[in-house]
């Protein structure tokens, strides 16, 4: 079938989006958290009449913006957090990737795009997270400060993917935390006050929240990325003990149970005395 679609290979994607969208609009409410997403969207587009770049979409809370210029994505990414994030604001964060995309009916297509979206998912409030394509891409003598961020495996991208975090020469890292309640972002050295739990440090913008966090912790522990990792890898340990241990159940009973030995048994029942353990340490935690 004939499409209209260009093959380009010349791109820099950039994603702006605010770190927790969905813990803020549970914050928040609905209303009050689609006219911050509105703002933040609007500001966003007042930043970019300064840049020859391109605005494909706004989704949500996300706005995904091209240029074929990779040095333009990332000083157009530090004006952002350096405009936006701040203490006491929305939790801004920029995700950046380079390489070739497919153009059509006005959108952007393929693996590029969607690299760059969850580059923009890792980066934490107030960050400028760009990947090693990019890098490489950029001209010497930029003016860029660049630190390691590490290697990271994304979705559906089968090799790790080294990423860098990029700075202003001079510029002070702002500290930035995300407040459990108020779901804000919150400067550590502008904080109110500090809570830590289980071996973690949540910070509050105001006595209010933080009142309200010591009132039932749980409640906003649960929202945490720390929180969500942990329960997404007891489901993961589930899953893997389900269907492995589902496998074996019923090649034995087609067999009869001929073929069940001792040893898988004890192996299975020593792995599901330890996924009771992991539960037991995920709920500690929440």
């Amino acid at each position: 079938m004939p499409t209209d679609a260009d093959h380009v290979q010349a791109n820099t994607f950039l994603f702006a989006d605010l770190a927790g969208f969905t813990a803020l609009t549970e914050a928040h409410g609905d209303d009050s958290a689609t006219a911050i997403a509105g703002d933040f969207a609007a500001a966003v587009e007042t930043i970019l009449a300064d840049y020859e770049a391109e605005e494909v979409k706004t989704i949500g809370d996300e706005v995904m913006i091209r240029t074929p210029d990779p040095a333009t994505a990332v000083r157009l990414g530090l004006r952002i957090v350096d405009e936006l994030a701040f203490h006491g604001s929305p939790p801004v964060r920029v995700g950046i990737h380079s390489g070739p995309a497919i153009r059509r009916d006005g959108d952007w297509f393929g693996s590029t795009v969607n690299l760059a979206s969850r580059v923009a998912d890792a980066a934490g409030p107030g960050e400028v997270l760009l990947t090693d394509r990019t890098r490489r891409e950029l001209d010497e003598g930029n003016g860029f400060d660049l630190r390691e961020g590490g290697a990271r495996y994304f979705k559906h991208v089968p090799e790790l993917v080294p990423v860098y975090v990029v700075s202003e020469p001079g510029r002070m890292d702002p500290g930035l935390e995300i407040d459990p309640v108020c779901r804000m972002a919150v400067a550590r050295e502008q904080a109110d006050s500090m809570r830590k739990r289980r071996g973690s440090r949540y910070y509050f913008c105001s006595v209010e929240c933080r009142r309200r966090f010591d009132q039932d912790p749980r409640r906003y522990i649960a929202l945490s990325p720390g929180a969500r990792a942990a329960r997404k890898g007891f489901l993961i340990n589930l899953g893997a003990f389900a269907t492995v241990g589902g496998a074996h159940l019923a090649v034995w009973a087609a067999r009869g149970f001929a073929g069940a030995s001792m040893g898988m048994l004890l192996l299975f029942a020593a792995w599901a005395a330890a996924l009771l353990v992991h539960y037991r340490a995920v709920r500690a935690l929440l």
